[in-house]
């Protein structure tokens, strides 16, 4: 028997660790946790969109959460995202909710008004829930649960450096919704490319090739592609870039935005949708830098402000960001499972 039984939907390799990381501090908690994957199957054909999507990874989620219980017989059940529990049983344990944002948020519009129902209740009868960021959590509907901002704990890669490289780095794994067509063309307008360089993580050379071309859009001169990296690499371009330049049109929650503050470059960014956590860090830190819109002039507009940023200003931005970020800090979220989590859940 267990106490958690953690269901993880794991659809990204980001929410696998995100799940892995929970199960962990958890158990450093003195919890004795049960993580359970669950396996989309053949049916993982069928999403090709909303509401699809969700309905197939819903019932991938109820099948797992079937036999995990047979096999864990927890005292509580956390699930990984609201998705994994829009078609949960009844449970005769208390159960939470983790989620980046409620799908009021990221999935509105009339077609998806069944699922909207669905989570309205799980959300209503769960023991508590446990929203990623302070965003995320304000777009909870009525009537919901307690909720718990539990962030996914990150840390500084490094010693904080003031000294830094003439580039920017963007990360778009995903290049359409990640906005990779806004970033090269602010980089283009930015006409930086003579005194510094863009460096794009997380997409192989080719595959950005073949997206520029449909958007007919030609790269811009200064760019260099450094691919898919391990998480220690990337970190470390953070720890020595001065900028972080991000155009996603929505952010579920931005990892790699708050890894930028932590590693200390400066964040261009604009008004991206969703509970883009660290939009609010960056508007406070120097609203200068943050766009008003995502046109890719106004985005180069700030990106120029930020290079010309003076070195004194800069180092006072980094260290603002680094306070931040003590937020995020795996003791921090730790303490919160400890004093909130596990005590609504093991009651």
């Amino acid at each position: 028997m267990s106490d958690i039984l953690l269901l993880s939907l794991g659809t990204t390799s980001g929410l696998r660790a995100g799940d892995e990381a929970l199960a962990q501090m958890m158990r450093k908690a003195g919890a004795d946790v049960a993580l359970s994957r669950v396996k989309i199957g053949a049916t993982g054909a069928l999403r090709r969109a909303h509401p699809v999507i969700d309905l197939v990874e819903a019932l991938a989620a109820r099948r797992a959460l079937s036999s995990a219980l047979a096999r864990a017989r927890p005292r509580a059940v956390i699930f990984s995202t609201s998705t994994s529990a829009l078609l949960s049983p009844k449970l005769d344990v208390p159960y939470a909710v983790r989620l980046d944002a409620p799908s009021c948020l990221n999935r509105p519009g009339a077609r998806n008004a069944l699922q909207h129902a669905l989570e309205r209740r799980r959300l209503r009868d769960a023991a508590i829930l446990l929203p990623f960021g302070s965003a995320g959590a304000a777009a909870l509907p009525a009537g919901c649960a307690e909720a718990v901002v539990l962030p996914q704990p990150i840390l500084p890669s490094g010693p904080l450096v003031h000294e830094r490289e003439p580039i920017a780095v963007a990360y778009t794994p995903d290049p359409k919704a990640k906005g990779l067509a806004t970033v090269l063309q602010a980089w283009s307008q930015s006409r930086l490319a003579e005194r510094a360089c863009l460096e794009v993580f997380g997409i192989e050379q080719e595959r950005a090739m073949r997206h520029l071309r449909r958007e007919r859009i030609e790269q811009p001169s200064g760019v260099r592609w450094r691919g898919r990296v391990p998480a220690a690499q990337f970190r470390a371009r953070l720890r020595a870039a001065h900028v972080f330049l991000t155009g996603a049109r929505w952010e579920d929650y931005g990892f790699a935005q708050l890894e930028a503050l932590a590693d200390g470059a400066l964040l261009v960014c604009g008004a991206s949708g969703g509970p883009f956590e660290a939009l609010a860090h960056a508007r406070e830190l120097a609203p200068q830098l943050c766009a008003g819109t995502l046109r890719p002039a106004d985005l180069a507009a700030a990106l120029r402000l930020a290079f010309a940023m003076p070195d004194s200003e800069a180092a006072r931005y980094r260290e603002q960001a680094s306070n931040r970020i003590a937020a995020y800090a795996p003791e921090v979220v730790e303490r919160l499972i400890s004093q909130r989590v596990l005590p609504a859940l093991l009651r």
